[in-house]
């Protein structure tokens, strides 16, 4: 009776281990996926903020043309244009100012200001 009873309990015993060996199994693999998640997401946005300034620094070495002439961008109206996730928003004048706004699934990431020197509307050689 002895034997059962104790069989019993160690059976119950390595139950609840396995079990709370699921349990804790689940949660790191969780905890991992999400980690890898975050890392993915991060690493597009860097590469998305790297060209962001790449464009802004195109645009100062070439004032006198539009982000549609230099990027390829799609004119979405006046002085907005839209190019993957990146949107330029072009004020043009003496000195053209803008912004290139950084957005993600709808959201907004950064904004990056910009100021070109001279008019984009002068003729180019």
């Amino acid at each position: 009776m002895k034997s059962k009873g104790h069989s019993f309990s160690y059976l119950m015993e390595l139950i609840i281990v396995i079990f709370f060996f699921v349990i804790s199994a689940t949660v790191c693999v969780s905890l991992v996926v999400k980690a890898k998640e975050k890392q993915e997401t991060a690493s597009y946005l860097e590469i998305a903020m790297c060209k962001a300034q790449s464009m802004i620094e195109t645009m100062q070495a070439y004032p006198s043309y539009t982000p549609e002439q230099l990027f390829g961008a799609v004119k979405k109206d006046d002085g907005t244009y839209q190019l993957d996730n990146l949107i330029i928003e072009w004020s043009p004048g003496e000195f053209v100012h803008g912004v290139v706004i950084l957005y993600n699934q709808e959201e907004i990431i950064s904004q990056f200001p910009f100021v070109l020197g001279g008019n984009h509307n002068e003729e180019r050689e």
